[in-house]
């Protein structure tokens, strides 16, 4: 029988016999998940918080905050900004004055240990801490 037919046909044989007996485990086809860790947590946290910012002194107030976590585990973290035109879609380098003269036609995307994160800036504030840095 084939790994998935025979996967089919225990779950199917689970649900007709119900729950297991007490004291009775089941086995799992794959390792236990695993919870993020307190460092991922804090920094997903923080970026729901950026993102979540209604005004721009809010939005700016969120992202050096963000900053602040990052900076707060320690050296060694690589981050990097990214800056996207939204009507076209192309890449903006961020020396380009355009940036902080209208930053709600940008998409931001900071990457950090490999993970992407991203937010549409309501303000110059909301930018500085990233492309100043």
């Amino acid at each position: 029988m084939k790994p998935f037919y025979a996967r089919l046909a225990m779950a199917a044989l689970a649900a007709v016999a119900g729950p297991p007996a007490a004291g009775v485990s089941q086995a799992q086809d794959g390792p236990a998940p695993v919870a993020p860790s307190p460092d991922a947590a804090a920094l997903q946290l923080a970026w729901a918080r950026v993102r979540a910012a209604l005004t721009p002194a809010q939005q700016a107030l969120e992202v050096r905050r963000f900053l602040e976590v990052v900076r707060a585990r320690g050296p060694g973290r690589t981050l990097e900004v990214d800056m996207r035109d939204r009507a076209s879609g192309r890449a903006v380098p961020l020396d380009d004055p355009s940036i902080l003269q209208r930053p709600q036609a940008y998409q931001a995307t900071v990457v950090l240990d490999g993970r992407f994160y991203e937010f549409q800036p309501l303000s110059r504030a909301s930018l500085e801490p990233l492309v100043t840095r």
